[in-house]
């Protein structure tokens, strides 16, 4: 594997390791948290840290198979697309109905 090769895997690797860290921490904390406008906060940023990991362990398969020469084409159907981005989704959407809740009206 070339350095650009494993520089690009490693990345992706330590976005999934850094992101299922701070979901799985995010997620502790939510459930220590007695107040209800920081649960929701601790619960939304663990989704959306999820959300990042997944994204990341897709894109690091679909680079793998790429770059290995393996059939990409099951990767773009439109299953396993949406599944690798709706959590991300949901996430992104939750935090903006928390920011939209919380602004000055």
């Amino acid at each position: 594997m070339d350095t650009g090769s494993a520089l690009a895997f490693a990345a992706d690797g330590l976005t999934v390791a850094a992101g299922g860290f701070n979901a799985a921490w995010l997620a502790a904390r939510w459930v220590g948290l007695h107040r209800r406008g920081r649960r929701l906060a601790a619960i939304i940023l663990a989704l959306l840290n999820a959300g990042i990991a997944i994204q990341a362990a897709f894109a690091q398969t679909l680079y793998s198979a790429h770059r290995l020469g393996a059939d990409v084409e099951p990767l773009y159907a439109t299953a396993p697309w949406l599944a690798s981005r709706l959590t991300l989704l949901a996430a992104t959407l939750l935090l903006s109905a928390l920011i939209l809740r919380r602004s000055p009206q």
